[in-house]
């Protein structure tokens, strides 16, 4: 299976929200929905889309990690 690409804002997100668990990295980022405007709520919707389509096994070897401003685009 490969990884589906995650966007920058993806990334920096689940990053964000990352609970070490697929599991509970998807429940931290929903719980926080109705807090996020419209905008940060269309990443999370698409970013946890994405991950819900990966295994335990997967998210826990895939590194989330933030991009640095300076840094341009972020890989997964």
């Amino acid at each position: 299976m490969s990884i589906m690409n995650f966007t920058v804002e993806e990334t920096n997100l689940i990053a964000m929200y990352d609970a070490g668990t697929l599991a509970a990295t998807l429940m931290r980022i929903a719980d926080a929905l109705p807090d996020m405007d419209a905008d940060m709520a269309a990443i999370a919707i698409s970013a946890n889309r994405k991950l819900a389509a990966l295994t335990e096994e997967i998210y826990g070897e895939t590194a989330f990690i933030p991009a640095d401003e300076d840094e341009g685009d972020a890989y997964v």
